[in-house]
């Protein structure tokens, strides 16, 4: 009988222990229920260069107008689980379907900000303490390298200025996001500071090679020879100022027509220019500050601007360097970029520029289109091979990297995009590779 009892008592805890779990599933799905019922704010942001109209997308059959979202601006609304949101140019037509929408996406708790055309945001309690925290004050060091004095300010509050001597170290309060300029006794601005994360608490200015490239006082680089260059395809002769031969940087002065600028940046307009991203996110980059948008090979119209640019840019590549290049859209798509004050692109190769034999598939050379030249600064430095161009309206600089032997540049195509002092700087950059077509096009290989 005794152990008959204990077999029943187990059983009765099990049940029990049975009874309080299922209890506790139930309040809490009661608690997540009545959360899921509770309305939550939610950010919306456009990164675009152009505004963007909000709707919210109820049970009938338009869309709600909620407001227009000003290019880099934010709408608040108060929202609930499951509602769905919509975004578009403005003033395509007075009544609005979901079909005209660009882009749609469902609030779900835990997203605090939804950046229009980035994948949604999703943070539980801890990643949103962690995005806090993020976002805290923190103290950072920031040190002059240089052997001459240097002006650190802050570039949202100019109150906040110090001088600092050769060796000396300032300790600031910061947040990440915070950008923080160098200049010269002269006023000059030599660098630009980026907090990029919490908790980067080193910062040093120092004067490297390009730095002292892209000054104002380094003149632009002469040309070792000047070569004519037939057109054919635009009907033009052109000179080609070689700059280096092997491998070869070549300028162009009078590349494209102002016209050709005018419809690119339209297209780039209309698209909707955006900062650079990683992996699908936006993010406080230094190495590269500046928005941009691709612009694709037409298929629909073969006479576009774009289209005849490619032409002639790997026809060129073709007369100058013998490459077996051919245009078309498995190549690349351009890339519009459009900088403002303070923004650069620090050194980097656009290729392979170490001496390894050339890849299938991989990048040979690059041309950079200029279209709006900036009014001080934005230089292309190549710091090896100690070259500047400082560009001009509707000018080009095409430089390979590929080189005659099969192996690749030894670092003398690493470039930078210089700071922009004043005023606005806009290229195209267009890249070209061998050993791409329909069938095996450029994103099927890495380099």
């Amino acid at each position: 009988m005794m152990r008959c009892a204990l077999v029943i008592t187990a059983a009765a805890l099990a049940a029990s222990k049975e009874s309080d779990t299922d209890a506790a599933y139930k309040r809490s799905r009661l608690v997540y229920e009545a959360k899921k019922n509770e309305p939550f704010a939610l950010i919306f942001e456009n990164p675009y260069a152009e505004p963007r109209e909000l709707y919210w997308i109820g049970s009938g059959a338009e869309p709600s107008l909620m407001g227009t979202v000003e290019p880099g601006g934010e709408f608040n609304v108060n929202t609930y689980e499951g509602h769905a949101f919509g975004w578009r140019p403005p003033a395509q037509s007075e009544t609005c379907t979901t079909d005209e929408l660009e882009g749609t996406v469902h609030a779900a708790r835990g997203m605090e900000r939804h950046v229009f055309g980035e994948k949604p945001r999703v943070l539980d309690a801890h990643a949103r303490k962690r995005e806090q925290e993020r976002d805290d004050p923190f103290e950072a060091h920031f040190t002059n390298r240089a052997a001459y004095a240097m002006r650190l300010t802050d570039t949202k509050n100019a109150s906040r200025t110090v001088d600092v001597a050769p060796g000396a170290t300032r300790i600031w309060s910061v947040r990440r996001g915070e950008h923080y300029d160098w200049t010269s006794g002269d006023g000059e601005l030599l660098y630009r500071s980026v907090i990029e994360f919490y908790d980067q608490k080193k910062h040093d200015f120092k004067e490297e090679l390009h730095t002292a490239l892209c000054a104002e006082k380094t003149p632009p680089s002469e040309p070792v020879r000047v070569a004519e260059y037939r057109d054919e395809l635009d009907g033009r002769d052109l000179q080609v100022e070689i700059l280096r031969e092997e491998p070869l940087i070549a300028y162009l002065p009078n590349w494209t027509k102002p016209g050709d600028c005018a419809d690119m940046e339209g297209r780039a307009l209309r698209i909707g220019l955006a900062d650079a991203q990683v992996f699908g996110e936006r993010n406080v980059i230094a190495d590269r500050r500046a928005i941009s948008a691709n612009l694709e090979w037409s298929r629909s119209n073969e006479t576009s601007i774009t289209n005849h640019l490619i032409k002639r840019a790997f026809k060129l590549a073709e007369n100058l360097r013998s490459y077996d290049v051919t245009p078309g859209p498995f190549q690349e798509p351009l890339n519009f970029i459009q900088y403002a004050h303070g923004g650069e692109y620090r050194p980097h190769c656009d290729g392979v520029c170490h001496r390894t034999p050339y890849a299938r598939g991989g990048r040979v050379a690059t041309l950079i289109h200029y279209c709006r030249a900036p009014e001080v600064g934005g230089a292309t430095v190549f710091p090896k091979a100690r070259l500047k161009v400082q560009p001009q309206d509707d000018s080009a600089v095409l430089f390979t990297y590929k080189q005659s032997d099969g192996y690749m540049d030894d670092g003398n195509t690493l470039h930078t995009g210089c700071l922009l002092r004043e005023g606005v700087k806009q290229i195209v950059t267009m890249w070209m590779r061998e050993d791409v077509h329909d069938g095996e096009p450029w994103s099927d290989f890495l380099s």
